[in-house]
């Protein structure tokens, strides 16, 4: 199911553990800070595929397209677009 949201490059994100699943079923046990590089706009079961970077989110710095990829909640990223992080 497609999804009207729009994340900018280099948005960055606070998302907490719980939120993010650094592969499908698996929620994350840890907060991560990162810097987005592209959000899918298909959603499934409230979670989109991002990738993003986590070696330095005001400046990447691995060298990659990114080095962080993971299905995100929408609910935490519209948090995260709306300021309440």
């Amino acid at each position: 199911m497609p999804i009207d949201i729009d994340v900018p490059p280099g948005q960055v994100l606070l998302l907490l553990a719980g939120e993010w699943y650094p592969e499908p079923g698996r929620a994350a046990g840890r907060d991560v800070l990162v810097s987005v590089v592209a959000v899918s706009r298909q959603v499934t079961d409230g979670l989109v595929l991002t990738h993003a970077h986590s070696c330095d989110h005001r400046s990447p710095d691995c060298g990659r397209h990114h080095c962080w990829e993971a299905y995100v909640l929408v609910a935490a990223i519209r948090a995260c677009l709306s300021g309440a992080r």
